[in-house]
């Protein structure tokens, strides 16, 4: 069941010629997490920022818990809505504690507040810092803390403007993995924006990929992985290899040899050939139709990138385990397992 329904959302700035984002539909289910991702200016923030109030939408309408909150000109006040927002400045009080930041987002008269403060501090994993101020908590304690302050007022929605933008690598990988077994304890239906690939991933049910203020695709993290829609979005989530060749009668010919492969034959034009670099294999074998020679091998600890190039010098990618060894110079063999085909002209 949709906790909140976009229908044909549009938002342009006086100031810009281009729409910040347009006739965007999407349908969020009740205890979902969705990642709204793209590049800076894609619309991300533009798209919490109308769905929290703090904006309004030129067109459209947004439907949330079963009320109508947007109706062209018509709206329900941000403070009305009672969606939680956590941006990515955090926007905690110096001067108070935790504990206190917490507290003060519950309404005064609130029953128990203080103790849903330490609840909603408690299931973040901060239950042992209640006493702390702001500058003396780590950036992924403050990113924690505000994510309770939002999750105190119970809300049905909480809206994440790039979590993880401000934590250094060690503190990102941290509250990452830990972001979504809060948010689906708490049971809170969830929209985080990034610009990060990997961090939708690994923490969303579903990803929602905007380019330049429009939906490009809407779907789970493998599907947009394995089958993105275009190619933007499978560029967005780590560069493909692309390799020129030619068709032929039972395959395509390339720079690094022969591809067999009976699509060839709805080609009468170059084609590119656009694979991941864990979706080519190689081989020890020197009957392998394809190879290349290695320019460059980069090392990862549990896996190494190794570059190839043809004998025109152009360059693809190919992932390898971390034991093998690779001398630069040396002509390497293999095999491509997955890869699509694209006109090339």
């Amino acid at each position: 069941m949709s906790l909140l329904s976009l229908h044909e959302i549009s938002k342009k700035f006086p100031q810009s010629k281009q729409f910040a984002v347009k006739d965007i539909s999407l349908e969020i289910g009740e205890g979902e997490i969705l990642a709204i991702v793209g590049e800076n200016g894609s619309g991300k923030t533009t798209l919490l920022k109308l769905i929290a109030g703090m904006e309004h939408p030129d067109s459209g309408q947004i439907i949330y818990s079963g009320q109508t909150i947007v109706n062209g000109k018509t709206a329900t006040p941000a403070n009305q809505r009672g969606v939680g927002v956590v941006f990515e400045d955090y926007a905690l009080f110096p001067q108070m504690n935790i504990l206190e930041n917490v507290r003060c987002a519950l309404h005064q008269q609130e029953k128990n507040a203080k103790q849903i403060a330490k609840d909603s501090l408690a299931l973040v994993g901060l239950e042992d810092s209640f006493g702390s101020y702001p500058h003396q908590l780590s950036s992924g304690q403050r990113q924690r803390a505000a994510l309770a302050r939002a999750l105190s007022s119970r809300p049905e929605l909480l809206l994440l403007d790039d979590p993880f933008k401000s934590l250094d690598t060690r503190f990102k990988n941290e509250i990452s993995e830990d972001l979504r077994d809060i948010v689906k304890n708490s049971g809170v239906t969830t929209i985080f924006a990034s610009h990060h690939a990997k961090d939708a991933l690994s923490v969303a049910d579903r990803i929602a990929i905007l380019h330049k203020g429009k939906l490009q695709q809407v779907d789970d993290p493998v599907n947009i992985y394995k089958s993105p829609a275009n190619a933007y979005v499978a560029n967005f989530f780590g560069k493909r290899n692309e390799i020129i060749a030619t068709p032929t009668e039972d395959g395509f010919y390339s720079g690094f040899g022969f591809i067999s492969d009976p699509n060839s034959k709805n080609y009468t034009e170059k084609v590119k050939i656009l694979f991941r670099s864990e979706d080519a294999k190689i081989k020890k074998s020197t009957e392998q139709p394809l190879s290349g020679e290695v320019v460059r091998t980069l090392y990862y600890g549990d896996h190494q990138i190794v570059k190839l190039v043809d004998d025109e010098g152009r360059q693809i990618s190919i992932k390898a385990a971390p034991n093998r060894h690779f001398v630069k110079t040396d002509r390497m063999f293999f095999t491509i397992g997955k890869y699509e085909i694209e006109e090339a002209f």
